[in-house]
């Protein structure tokens, strides 16, 4: 049987290629996709080269700071780069929209900055071209107008039946058919992948995520062709062929896609962040206020201090009692601010998990999902960015108050400077990419849909196979 679904699929190809239009959509597409990843991969390095100058130039400034006052260094501020894993010339995800750069300084949680989404003109918001924008949205609609009429063209003129007739199954040649689709996109994708492998075969976790995306788009592509072979066997006419295809792909691709994220917008509402920044100073107000004298939790905080090392006064603690006030007043502010995030991070969560709700309407979205965590450039992952940033800055920020604490005269704190080696020594931890397992239940749920995605269009043909 092997060898007659091999000879079907031939055909299948020789009648493809001598009707010129479905060679010439292939071509196109072929084209499409080169172009994409050129484009894709100009827009990587330019983006990879801009964060690794900040980065450098940030380093250079931390390190030439000369000696100093902690506290101004702490309002020097830091900067510290978004990972971004070489995936990211397939799919960027959201990295356009989130930023890649956070600033870390005192008595803030600053969000990732310097996004090219909001500083493009107008002519440059149009979504970049990606390769996997292709397999997500144009390879579907390339491989309809290419084989709408596989097995519509062969009813219609009596081939199909002639086949049945001489005693071939209708699942060998529904097989055949399917493999004359599925086949020649599946090298498009393995040269894809190839490409990315032997550009980036040095980078961290590559084998594991390029697999993981591979997967994912072949069993997308697979369930395509399955649906187009299905639809095609069911229809009586080219004309209804294609347009229930169309009607597919537009549903899938286009409409419940953007249907459901606008949904999950509106039954769970982020919170604007200057709003949140005003939610987040009331609170701090009504803890504990450091400038207040008179403010009641640090009133009780200097009377633990000076009970804690037997003195009267602030004047005879032996340490900078200024210092103290700063380690209080940012592990206050850094708990409202962190309290404020994961509030924010919670409305998020609440709109992802409504989406995967519904993620069997649409495909198209679960490959998104998993190609967007291969690439690293899902939510969970920037949020992961995020907490690695916040972790980074306080432990910066008191280490720096520390400093005040035991170094700084309190007799003269102003004028006191301190030696530039403090800084040279800070503690400024990496930040690394985190594993994929950050996004598994996004991966989960997609997976589901995909294979779901195969073995409905898979049953159907099945069925539909055993009539002329």
């Amino acid at each position: 049987m092997s060898a007659l679904i091999w000879k079907i699929a031939c055909n299948e190809w020789r009648r493809l290629w001598h009707a010129r239009v479905p060679a010439l959509l292939m071509i196109v597409l072929v084209t499409l996709w080169g172009i994409a990843a050129l484009a894709a991969h100009h827009h990587w390095q330019d983006h990879a080269q801009t964060v690794a100058k900040v980065t450098a130039r940030s380093q250079h400034d931390w390190q030439s700071q000369p000696d100093r006052h902690p506290h101004r260094v702490s309002h020097f501020g830091d900067f510290v780069a978004k990972p971004v894993h070489p995936l990211s010339v397939i799919e960027p995800g959201i990295l356009d929209q989130s930023g890649h750069l956070v600033y870390l300084e005192a008595h803030r949680l600053n969000s990732a900055n310097f996004n090219p989404a909001t500083e493009a003109t107008t002519l440059g918001r149009f979504s970049l071209i990606t390769p996997a924008m292709i397999v997500q949205w144009w390879m579907p609609l390339f491989l309809i107008m290419i084989a709408y009429a596989t097995v519509t063209a062969d009813k219609i003129t009596g081939i199909l039946a002639f086949m049945r007739g001489n005693g071939t199954p209708g699942w060998v040649i529904a097989a055949g058919k399917w493999l004359a689709l599925f086949l020649p996109l599946l090298l498009l994708l393995c040269l894809q992948a190839l490409l990315t492998l032997a550009w980036s075969w040095q980078s961290d976790q590559l084998l594991a995520r390029l697999a993981l995306m591979l997967l994912a788009q072949a069993l997308y592509i697979a369930g395509w062709c399955l649906l187009v072979v299905t639809v095609s066997w069911y229809s009586r006419q080219l004309h209804s062929a294609l347009l229930t295809l169309l009607l597919c792909w537009v549903c899938v691709c286009i409409i419940f896609p953007r249907g459901l994220a606008n949904l999950a917008q509106i039954a769970y509402p982020t919170q604007p962040r200057a709003e949140a920044e005003y939610h987040a100073e009331s609170k701090l107000q009504s803890i504990g206020d450091s400038h207040n004298p008179d403010d009641p939790h640090f009133q009780a905080f200097k009377q633990s201090i000076l009970n804690k090392y037997q003195v009267s006064r602030i004047e005879d603690l032996p340490v900078n009692y200024q210092g103290l006030l700063m380690q209080e007043g940012e592990r206050l502010t850094t708990a409202v601010y962190r309290e404020q995030q994961a509030l924010h991070d919670a409305h998020l969560a609440k709109q992802n998990e409504s989406i995967r709700h519904w993620l069997w309407l649409t495909p198209a979205l679960a490959l998104q999902y998993i190609q967007m965590a291969a690439s690293g450039n899902d939510l969970p992952h920037h949020q992961a960015f995020i907490r690695q940033s916040e972790a980074r800055r306080y432990q910066l920020i008191q280490y720096l108050n520390q400093i005040h604490t035991y170094k700084v005269d309190q007799h003269d704190d102003k004028n006191t400077r301190v030696s530039a080696d403090f800084w040279k020594n800070a503690p400024r931890p990496p930040v690394n990419l985190p594993p994929m397992a950050v996004s598994h239940a996004s991966l989960t749920a997609a997976f589901l849909v995909l294979i779901g995605w195969l073995l409905l269009p898979g049953s159907l043909l099945v069925r539909v196979s055993h009539r002329l």
